[in-house]
């Protein structure tokens, strides 16, 4: 059994070491929908990414399966580390956009939006994730969302909450 994800990302001392980055955990365990096979993400904002590689090089470079690189469908670019710690695959991202404007962060905070206007769905986003399916691909099965799910979920950020519930309320 792998320990709770907070405790591991409290055991690497990451959110205070990497704090001039703006860390924020994001993903599927924060929002209680994670599955055996679930990272620990963290994403981060710098305007050097050389600094932060360093900086997570140094912090996390000793760690099982370490890797770091530029990350790969992003708009501007950014940088991905890798490494498993105590069961846990952690991924630290890093772009030059601030926090805010990351789709990752983006992402997360529609989801996050979702599940407390709609906690029920859950279940059913752990069994589509079970089955394979990658967390917004999950969310837009479940919404009855058509197109690509990730730019689907995306433009649902500035529906209001009755324009939501009312998409939910359609696809029960």
């Amino acid at each position: 059994m792998r320990p709770h994800f907070q405790n591991v990302l409290d055991s690497l001392g990451v959110i205070h070491n990497l704090a001039c980055f703006e860390p924020m955990v994001i993903g599927t365990p924060p929002l209680e929908i994670d599955v055996a096979t679930s990272d620990i993400d963290v994403a981060c904002t710098a305007q050097n990414l050389e600094t932060f590689r360093a900086k997570v090089t140094a912090l996390c470079g000793h760690h099982d399966s370490y890797l770091i690189g530029p990350a790969r469908h992003v708009s501007s670019p950014a940088l991905r580390a890798q490494f498993h710690k105590s069961g846990w695959e952690v991924e630290l991202f890093c772009q030059s956009l601030p926090i805010t404007e990351q789709n990752g962060v983006r992402h997360f905070s529609i989801e996050q939006r979702l599940l407390g206007l709609e906690p029920t769905m859950s279940p059913e986003i752990r069994r589509l994730k079970n089955s394979g399916l990658k967390t917004e691909p999950a969310f837009a099965q479940v919404l009855g969302l058509e197109g690509d799910p990730y730019d689907a979920l995306l433009a649902l950020e500035n529906f209001s909450d009755a324009q939501i519930v009312a998409l939910l309320v359609s696809e029960t």
